[in-house]
């Protein structure tokens, strides 16, 4: 199979399934992917995230014009901000927020006090942390994962864009799948960025981070990847963000954030567990050639990395 056709006929089904229907993973995953565009602005996606998140009960009793009166917005906003999350339309957004609320726990705040003691500390931000990974799983949809890891085992070469932080998850990434046998390089600086997607094409993967979806250098990397023709996919917090938008797929984590280091810190964390799921997938397809791999690369690490005891 020519993989360039099979990447176009990817980037239609998405379109089309995108327009079309809500995806099979928004279901009861309401509240966590309201989350992220709560905090994402001051706008009215934003203004509705908050209520909803604030008020989730009454919402379920709200017809969709008492809602937008509620808000301050109109109908219309409404409308799109049910479309925006992969709804159809406002009754399937309340029937998810129901499901939602049923299986929702307790939120665990991001923020720390002057009397709080270690230990408080410590278990505070081991629950954040469990927090965040159960809700960037409950976001994730299997289909695009599993469409994405085929995607790059039969791509020509994988590409990991991020900067500072997001950097290092795309340099582990890149390292955890380069030792499946795939051509894999991380991307952390603007220069070298453009040197290498300078020679990207059809056959290519380009997976791009950024936890905020507005890294200015991520998103001009993005876009050279897309001119060149590579299959683009965006990991991000925030699904109205630009890199959200305009990447073939789209892959969610969910953090509450409060203050940007906190936020990263945490959603890093989903970052990487994102890139070992997509890692475990290629594995799987690979079967026998993976494990083989893996082996020899723990032998070689037994003989020239490892003391001898």
């Amino acid at each position: 199979m020519v993989i360039t056709s099979r990447l176009l006929r990817q980037r239609d089904y998405m379109t089309t399934r995108d327009a079309t229907r809500p995806s099979e993973f928004t279901k009861g995953t309401c509240l966590s992917r309201i989350q992220g565009m709560a905090a994402a602005g001051r706008n009215s996606a934003a203004a509705v995230s908050k209520f909803v998140i604030a008020h989730p009960d009454e919402v379920l009793q709200f017809t969709l014009s008492e809602l937008a009166a509620k808000v301050g917005t109109s109908v219309a906003s409404i409308s799109r901000f049910c479309a925006l999350l992969g709804y159809e339309n406002y009754r399937a957004f309340q029937i998810d927020l129901t499901a939602s609320l049923a299986g929702s726990v307790s939120p665990v705040s991001d923020l720390f006090s002057a009397t709080d003691d270690p230990s408080t500390i410590i278990k505070r931000v081991f629950a954040i942390n469990r927090q965040c990974l159960a809700d960037t799983e409950a976001l994730l949809d299997s289909e695009s994962m599993v469409s994405i890891a085929k995607s790059i085992t039969e791509s020509r070469r994988l590409c990991v864009i991020g900067i500072g932080g997001s950097g290092l998850v795309a340099k582990s990434g890149a390292l955890r799948l380069a030792s499946l046998g795939i051509t894999a390089l991380a991307i952390t600086d603007p220069y070298e960025g453009l040197l290498t997607l300078s020679s990207t094409t059809p056959k290519d993967v380009v997976i791009g981070i950024s936890h905020t979806g507005r890294s200015a250098i991520v998103l001009e990397l993005m876009q050279l990847a897309r001119e060149k023709g590579a299959l683009t996919v965006g990991i991000t917090n925030y699904s109205d963000s630009t890199l959200a938008k305009s990447s073939d797929f789209r892959l969610l984590t969910s953090f509450r954030e409060r203050r940007i280091n906190a936020a990263v810190s945490s959603s890093s964390i989903a970052q990487l567990s994102v890139l070992d799921a997509i890692y475990f997938l290629i594995a799987y397809f690979q079967g026998p050639k993976a494990e083989r791999l893996v082996l020899e690369i723990e032998k070689a690490a037994e003989n020239i990395l490892r003391a001898k005891v």
